[in-house]
């Protein structure tokens, strides 16, 4: 029991150096420099960082397609934490607020629901997750987590990006629906 007592106030102690050290995570402003390219082949973006509820994560994600691009965002590891997803600075998409792990008497490590793996996350109905289509066109992307799990002093996230050819994007917009609906039609075939 001692050595779990110390394991907990080493990481207690390392968390709040960290945060002491970084004060953007203490800002509900979007981080400023920074700026990653956003990967448009569908691969995951994973980031767990120290911060509050209400701030943002470090950095900006951006890219320049021709095309649509298919964002999706989800939670994972202990549920809870949910998001506003941001493009030049205007809230493009918010993730639904769910109930608490400890609200839904669930321990927050207990699998399921608790994941390391984002697909598993996404198809999970705890998690909070959301998806949007960009236009073709610059983007640039930031995101608050304005929730996290009870308890706990860092936010985490996965999110993608995929460019959605235009032959298909047109072809989806003459049959009237969108292109989240007729992905989820697809899958149900």
């Amino acid at each position: 029991m001692k050595t779990l007592t110390t394991i907990c106030v080493v990481l207690g102690l390392l968390l709040t150096t960290n945060a002491a050290a970084n004060p953007q995570y203490n800002d509900s402003t979007p981080p400023e420099g920074h700026h990653s390219p956003m990967p448009l082949d569908g691969s995951w973006v994973v980031i767990d960082e120290v911060m509050p509820a209400g701030a943002f994560f470090t950095g900006n994600w951006d890219w320049t397609s021709s095309a649509p691009v298919l964002f999706t965002i989800t939670d994972l590891y202990v549920v809870t934490d949910a998001y506003e997803v941001y493009d030049s600075g205007n809230l493009v998409l918010t993730t639904p607020a769910l109930p608490d792990y400890a609200a839904l008497g669930i321990p927050a490590f207990q699998s399921p629901p608790w994941t390391a793996d984002p697909d598993v996350a996404l198809a999970e109905p705890l998690f909070s997750k959301g998806a949007i289509t960009f236009a073709p066109g610059y983007h640039n992307i930031t995101i608050m987590d304005y929730q996290i799990p009870t308890g706990f002093g860092d936010g985490t996230v996965a999110f993608k990006a995929v460019a959605v050819p235009a032959p298909a994007a047109i072809l989806l917009g003459s049959m009237g629906v969108g292109l989240v609906g007729w992905l989820r039609r697809r899958r149900t075939l």
